[in-house]
């Protein structure tokens, strides 16, 4: 039986982690595969980036109508908190649910509402920061 040390510094022998002999180390393979999974989120994010961005801004939008409209007679804030958050938690119950036969044929639809609820979100969020000042 003959016994034989290969060395990676001639690029003959085998890498003893991997088995492989391509001569690329498990760092360089994990920040390669990372940048592939980078690469293919930032597709899937500026696909229908300009739809998307739409949806933004117009639960931007509804987040200002709404905390308009409702703030100006008071009576129905609880509802409306109540109303803005099972919209909230709908939007989200649908989004990030398990996969659905009935739901996958609606998920850009989904995702774009998503964005609209994100919109809407930070626009009250933003709204609660209002103040008056009185001049008196």
């Amino acid at each position: 039986m003959d016994w034989s040390i290969k060395s990676s510094a001639d690029g003959k022998g085998l890498d003893p982690l991997t088995g492989s002999g391509d001569g690329r180390t498990r760092l360089l393979k994990t920040i390669q595969s990372l940048q592939i999974k980078l690469n293919a989120r930032i597709r899937d994010f500026r696909k229908d980036l300009p739809k998307k961005f739409l949806f933004f801004l117009v639960g931007f939008y509804c987040a200002t109508a709404f905390a308009t409209v409702i703030g100006q007679t008071g009576d129905w804030d609880i509802m409306s908190a109540a109303v803005a958050v099972a919209v909230v938690e709908g939007i989200g119950a649908l989004m990030y649910k398990a996969s659905a036969p009935l739901l996958d044929r609606s998920r850009n639809l989904i995702v774009l509402f998503n964005y609209w609820k994100s919109g809407l979100t930070l626009g009250l969020f933003l709204d609660s920061f209002k103040y008056e000042i009185s001049w008196e």
